[in-house]
């Protein structure tokens, strides 16, 4: 699987109306490397969604160490929308919660910063 215009949002519109009918074992791997967006940021808030649905169902576990350092970049990028950063934030705190060992590898002024981020809403 390869990225093209739209294909992020088209993948996370599927997979978040059809769950079942995506092989998440073959369509994540690639989904994931795709990130951070490139084009069509207004496509953020519905890819963020459908990862923190994929996390709370347990099907982005694997994912978490090479996704996490992806998603604290775009916490801070000014480009991701409210809606997007919220979702970010969210599944950043819920990573932090659910797997505090994931985040050992961050940096302290790393983690640090993403603490103030995250209270302030990614800005």
């Amino acid at each position: 699987l390869s990225s093209g215009i739209n294909a992020e949002y088209g993948v996370a519109r599927m997979i978040k109306t059809q769950p079942k009918a995506v092989n998440l074992d073959v369509v994540l791997p690639a989904f994931v490397t795709w990130l951070p967006l490139r084009e069509d940021m207004e496509e953020n808030e519905t890819v963020y969604s459908c990862l923190r649905q994929l996390l709370a169902d347990g099907a982005l576990t694997a994912h978490l160490p090479g996704l996490l350092p992806t998603l604290a970049k775009e916490l801070s990028n000014k480009k991701v929308g409210d809606e997007g950063r919220a979702e970010i934030s969210q599944m950043l705190s819920a990573v932090m919660t659910c797997y505090p060992d994931l985040m050992k590898g961050f940096p302290q002024e790393d983690l640090a910063t993403l603490h103030g981020l995250m209270a302030n809403g990614g800005s």
